[in-house]
């Protein structure tokens, strides 16, 4: 089937996801994976030396919600649904190289689950893209330490990439006394590529939309309902077009 027929799913316009894709991906498809993983020593040092030297780099996953504790998933952004920020990929040189030289890649970002943590069931945004987990640091085996697609738990390694389809249910959960450490990958899935603003500009206009009616609670008042909050979505639909076609830099966005 050719891509321009097929219509990807997005979270935000409601409806759970019931697409027949793979809950899990297959990494050897992709030539660029044993790459990475080869350099992926390199990524885990410089996270740690980002860590040593600037403690407070990650910071609370936007949804504050999502954890069963409060802040315990924390981010450290390079690259988001192909925005990339600058100051941040100053501090990891080496991994914005790597991540950088994916093919189709739209975003990258350490992550960082706590001791005793669990990440809520959910969906992601769409799905046009596949989720790629690196394991930096992983202080346990599955069912400890461990991540869930569907009903197919597996656990991370060190220096390997899991690859999963994110409009799928999926969770993760970290039942050890240390810390977890991941590098998360999104790339378009081939059949999208053609698509890709468009694409990344509907997550976009969605994901702030979200944090938008979070923070601010009279516009969740005043335009909660569909009409009014399909306008909102437009606006910034919008301006994330323009956005990605003029690649202009945001400052700050929640990764």
């Amino acid at each position: 089937m050719p891509s321009k027929q097929l219509k990807p799913w997005f979270h935000y316009e409601g409806g759970a996801f019931k697409g027949k894709e793979p809950l899990y991906f297959d990494k050897n498809d992709f030539p660029w994976v044993k790459r990475i993983e080869s350099q992926w020593t390199v990524i885990r040092d410089e996270l740690m030396t980002l860590i040593k030297e600037h403690e407070s780099s990650m910071v609370p996953y936007a949804n504050r919600e999502m954890t069963s504790k409060r802040d315990q998933w924390k981010t450290f952004g390079l690259m988001f649904w192909t925005i990339k920020s600058r100051n941040n990929c100053k501090k990891c040189p080496k991994t914005w190289d790597l991540l950088n030289s994916i093919p189709n890649v739209l975003a990258g970002s350490f992550s960082l689950l706590e001791a005793g943590t669990t990440i809520k069931p959910h969906q992601g945004d769409t799905n046009a893209i596949i989720r790629c987990h690196l394991g930096l640091v992983i202080p346990g085996p599955a069912p400890q330490c461990a991540f869930r697609v569907g009903t197919e738990v597996r656990g991370w390694a060190e220096g390997e990439f899991l690859m999963f389809c994110d409009a799928q249910t999926h969770t993760a959960w970290n039942n050890t006394n240390s810390k977890r450490y991941i590098m998360i990958v999104d790339i378009m899935r081939p059949e999208y590529a053609a698509r890709t603003k468009s694409i990344c500009s509907r997550v976009l206009s969605a994901i702030y939309l979200e944090i938008v009616y979070q923070r601010k609670e009279w516009l969740r008042r005043h335009f909660n309902n569909r009409r009014r909050k399909d306008m909102v979505f437009g606006v910034l639909n919008t301006f994330f077009q323009l956005a990605l076609r003029f690649r202009i830099s945001l400052s700050e966005y929640p990764l």
